[in-house]
């Protein structure tokens, strides 16, 4: 297919765009989800790991700070500054020549950037460069966004992202995450999908924009909606927009085994309003599995072990980081959704509204052929601030269609695309 580009100096007008793709891709060793970008006056190539919760892109690559020649620091104190930092950040001095270059320009507007596997942050200027980016519809014409904000970042930064990525791009709750750029650019819906790939098993999708064209027989595939929640507590302080996280929250009120819904501290459910904003559910692309703080962890565990005995699944010995392994020759694995055991669900604002998670999104194959594991862990405890009750992490995130609508604060997600017969990987918009 021949793919029309289009930029600010094109001499004819491009129809209004509605939405953009990004391919989602899962990297086999670490488990993590990225995708592709294209980035200053040569478009720049550049694989960037997708968080969900991140504030803004940042990356660090010497195949782009020696080809583009539009890069422009975003200088303190400007009303810009203002509205893309919400902080008075400012790098003063830099060893460096006196034009401006990419990760270290005098009097240029700073922030901390946030690598989210080893907690490292990194403080450095924002510039702005033209990103480049392909809409969905029609032809799937190219669109430049000619002042996209961006961090160059500390190398130091790269450290635990996967080896063909360059950085971080932040789909949060912020006014320079992709989402928010984009709408602002092209006036469109604050509005974002994921359909996020198992391994293996080819490319995903992300759109943002308008995304109703999700359907499968003419019926859209987004069954479920649940209320998007704020939380004015942060794990790391560069996490805020204002007094509020930029991560995504969701009101888990019960969990359900099988039948059986599980005795809970409900007070661990809830996000601590009155005080650091703890508890709660929060939903990551940056945690392989779905974490859950030990309390709620053993009561999963235990139910699940004994609805499992309930089949004549065999427990073994434990492999970490899972509680709860089993013997794979003794789990039925006809179902079109994986291992046939005991489903779990987040049941949310009322018992209707659960998201279920099947056996191909609930165990996960470990180094043995002949050993499964239950695919949640139990979550860390967080030393930098609140901590996070529940985490729903990429692994249970996988074939499902999932819809982050801003403009009304809802999400949105489907049933399991393999009970429609296919997946993220072979779902096209």
């Amino acid at each position: 297919m021949l793919l029309s580009s289009y930029n600010s100096n094109a001499q004819t007008t491009p129809p209004k765009p509605q939405s953009f793709i990004f391919p989602i891709k899962k990297d086999a060793k670490t488990n993590q989800y990225y995708t592709t970008i294209q980035i200053g006056s040569k478009a720049t190539t550049l694989d960037v790991v997708i968080d969900l919760g991140g504030k803004f892109l940042y990356f660090y690559s010497g195949d782009y700070s020696n080809a583009t020649s539009s890069y422009r620091p975003i200088p303190c104190g400007t009303r810009k500054c203002r509205t893309v930092v919400d902080t008075d950040g400012c790098v003063v001095f830099c060893n460096t020549s006196p034009g401006p270059a990419p990760g270290c320009t005098n009097n240029t507007c700073a922030d901390y950037a946030l690598n989210p596997f080893t907690g490292t942050q990194g403080y450095n200027g924002l510039g702005e460069d033209a990103l480049r980016v392909r809409s969905t519809r029609g032809s799937r014409r190219y669109y430049t966004v000619n002042n996209f904000p961006f961090q160059y970042s500390d190398p130091v930064l790269k450290d635990e992202l996967a080896s063909s990525t360059s950085g971080v791009i932040g789909l949060g709750r912020s006014k320079i995450s992709l989402p928010a750029q984009l709408s602002s650019a092209f006036k469109i819906r604050r509005k974002f999908g994921l359909c996020v790939p198992s391994s293996g098993g080819g490319n995903g999708n992300m759109i943002v924009g308008e995304t109703t064209y999700y359907k499968i027989s003419n019926k859209s595939l987004i069954s479920t909606t649940t209320p998007l929640l704020r939380n004015h507590g942060s794990k790391y302080n560069n996490g805020r927009l204002g007094n509020l996280t930029v991560e995504y929250f969701i009101g888990v009120r019960s969990i359900k085994v099988g039948s059986k819904t599980l005795s809970l501290n409900k007070t661990m459910l809830s996000i601590d309003e009155s005080n650091d904003g703890s508890g709660g559910t929060s939903i990551q692309t940056v945690r392989p599995y779905t974490t859950l703080q030990r309390p709620l962890y053993r009561a999963l565990v235990k139910e699940f072990v004994k609805a499992a005995r309930a089949k004549n699944i065999t427990r073994v010995k434990s492999v970490a980081p899972f509680g709860a392994c089993f013997d794979s020759k003794s789990v039925i694995v006809s179902s079109k959704t994986g291992p046939q055991v005991p489903t779990i669900d987040f049941v949310m604002q009322k018992k209707s509204v659960y998201w279920r998670f099947y056996g191909s999104n609930s165990m996960v194959r470990v180094a043995s052929k002949d050993v499964i594991c239950l695919a949640f862990v139990e979550g860390e405890i967080n030393i930098a601030g609140p901590t996070t009750s529940i985490e729903v992490g990429g692994y249970q995130m996988e074939n499902y269609l999932l819809e982050f609508d801003l403009a009304s604060s809802k999400f949105g997600f489907s049933s399991s695309l393999l009970l429609h017969d296919t997946t993220c990987s072979k779902f096209l918009s």
